[in-house]
Order: structure tokens, then sequence, then C-alpha cells
């Protein structure tokens, strides 16, 4: 399908035409969700998707049902022929860089499982960081073996919470003026990357929440001003949202009726979406803030479900896509074409 597919808005069809998508936002803005979504949405659109996340947060990989992964078994799983997970971070990251020049794998494994080796790991500043993000730039560089073409058309990397996720983005940057030799020029590629705009879009998540917001108008300037990076979209997560305005609802009468049940039953309708006008004239209130930022806004309605699973982000994923009128009937058909192949929890 062309970018100018309809059932694209202007925000997604800019976001499809790149290869590499940073998902920052504050801890519970719903920021795995809103990856694990787009990332769904973006696979069904026909894009070969590589969803990767950090080792401190594998929810991502729970969320698609993902069964827990061996500790030394961290490649790219598939959960479709069109998208694959990939958990990583920066120890795993190191013994892969190991296992290439220390082949004999008794030797290999005495180091890692050394108390020095640990130690160095947990204490070398910025070191896992960077490797993790080394870690993306090979993924977004691999090949296929018989094409020679990319293997993957679109990379989403779900940071760890903001404070967190702009370490690793600030890190090749202070890496690259820091160390000269291999480690500045690993730096020097991963930089070229991450500042590279046709290629590269940093996007935010957030909710209507006050702290929230301030957060990610923080982090927004930062990302600009001090990294220089190039910026996608805003994601604003669980939106209420009311086709009448609170004062609208409030001038509304009802009519006598036939019971008073029925009246009753009336009554609490408009009471309840009284009370959802108002929570979203609350929030946009909040989201002026961020409304004024040069960026495009996508909106995530609310959703009342106590526990996220593969049915509620496949939901939420036909709203950053939603699905074609003409595919709407037989959707149920080629979803069961393309169902998962990994295991799942029981």
């Amino acid at each position: 399908m062309p970018p100018t597919d309809a059932t694209l808005t202007p925000a997604i069809a800019s976001l499809l035409q790149k290869r590499l998508l940073f998902f920052v936002g504050k801890g519970g803005v719903g920021k795995t969700t809103v990856a694990v979504s787009t990332a769904l949405a973006f696979a069904r659109y026909g894009k070969k998707t590589l969803l990767i996340e950090f080792d401190e947060n594998t929810r991502a990989a729970r969320l698609l049902g993902l069964l827990p992964q061996e500790h030394n078994h961290r490649e790219p799983r598939s959960f479709s022929p069109s998208l694959s997970v990939l958990s990583t971070g920066g120890a795993v990251a190191l013994e892969e860089y190991l296992r290439l020049i220390i082949p004999v794998k008794p030797l290999l494994r005495a180091i890692v499982e050394s108390r020095a080796y640990q130690y160095f790991v947990a204490a070398a500043p910025g070191l896992k960081e960077l490797l993790t993000m080394g870690k993306v730039w090979y993924e977004e560089r691999k090949r296929d073996p018989q094409t020679q073409q990319p293997l993957w058309d679109i990379l989403l990397v779900d940071l760890p919470a903001t404070g967190h996720s702009l370490q690793y983005l600030q890190m090749p940057h202070a890496a690259h003026e820091a160390f000269g030799g291999v480690a500045g020029y690993e730096a020097e590629r991963i930089l070229s990357l991450l500042r590279d705009g046709e290629k590269t879009a940093i996007n935010f998540v957030t909710t209507a929440d006050e702290l929230a917001v301030s957060e990610t108008h923080d982090a927004y300037q930062q990302v600009v001003q001090e990294l220089r990076l190039p910026m996608g979209a805003l994601f604003v997560n669980r939106l209420h949202h009311a086709p009448l305005s609170a004062q609208a609802i409030e001038a509304l009468q009802v009519k006598a009726s036939p019971s008073s049940t029925e009246r009753r039953v009336v009554e609490q309708i408009l009471k309840c979406g009284h009370e959802e006008a108002t929570l979203a004239e609350a929030e946009a209130v909040r989201l002026r803030p961020l409304t004024a930022l040069p960026l495009p806004m996508i909106r995530l309605p609310f959703s009342p479900v106590a526990e996220f699973n593969v049915a509620t982000v496949e939901e939420l994923s036909r709203v950053v896509i939603p699905l074609p009128v003409e595919n709407t009937m037989d959707a149920p058909d080629k979803r069961k074409k393309t169902r998962p192949v990994a295991q799942r929890h029981p």
C-alpha cells in the first residue's frame, strides 16, 4: 500500500517511511502497550517489523503471550510472519561480542560467570547503555543472506522510563566525545544513525495527567535542544472522548416517560455522559503545553480493561491503523492465516 492510503493519518504515514522508531515515556503511561500496538499495526500493514525491548522491561513479550526466554538465547522471536520481538540489554550485547572474540565456550562461560566480570559490567559507567544501542544499530544493519536486502523494514525500540531512556539516547554522543579508538568509532556509527532524520524518529508517549505532561515536555526539550535528535510523533494514551460538551449535556431535559424506571435509566446515562465529557474537557486543558509543540499528535482511547493482553493490544493497533472498510468483514480469516507461530502462555 502507498503511504497516501486512506487508512493512514499523516503522522502514521510519516512514521512508516522511517526505519528506526524509539518510544520514550514516563513509567505508567502505557508506553510499552503503545509500542506493541504500533508494531502490530505496522506488521499488519505489510512491514517486516522488529520490536526491541531491553532487559529491564520484558513486558512487550508478555503482552504478546510469548514464553519467558532462556538467558543464553537472545535471538529475535517470531510472533507472526511479519512481527518479531527481541529482548536485549547491555550484558547480553557484551556477551555476544565476547563470543565473537572468544570462541572457546568453556573459557567464555568461566569469564562471564566470574565475580570480577559481573562487577565490571555493573560498575562501568554507561557501558550497558552503549552496548545496547550498539545492538540496535547491528539489527538495523542486518541483511537477508539471500537477497542482501535489509532484514527488517522497520524497527521499534521500547525504551525504559523517561529518565533512563534519555541515558540510552545520550550515551553514544557522550562516548563519541570522551573516547577514541574502537569505542569512539562504534559510538560515532551509532550516533550517526540516531541523528539521521531520514531513518530515525524519537516518539513520545504520555497520558493527560499533569505530571506525565510536564515530564514529556521536559524530555522533548532535552531531546531537541541537547541531543539534537529527529522527532517523530506524540502518542497521547488513555484519552476520554465525548461527542457533546458537559454544558450541552446539562442543558438536556428528560421528557416524561411511561415508567419511572425508564426515566431513571435515561438520567443515569446522561450522568455518565456528563462525567465523560467533564473528563475529556479537563484532559484537553492539561494537554495544552504539549499541543503547542511542533509534534503530530496520535490520540489513543481509554480502555476500561483490568489487564492488557494480545486481544486488547490488537484492538488498540486498529486505532493506530484502522482496517480498510473492504477488509473488515473478512478480517478474522486474515488473522487466522497470519496467526503467531511462537509458543504462548497457556
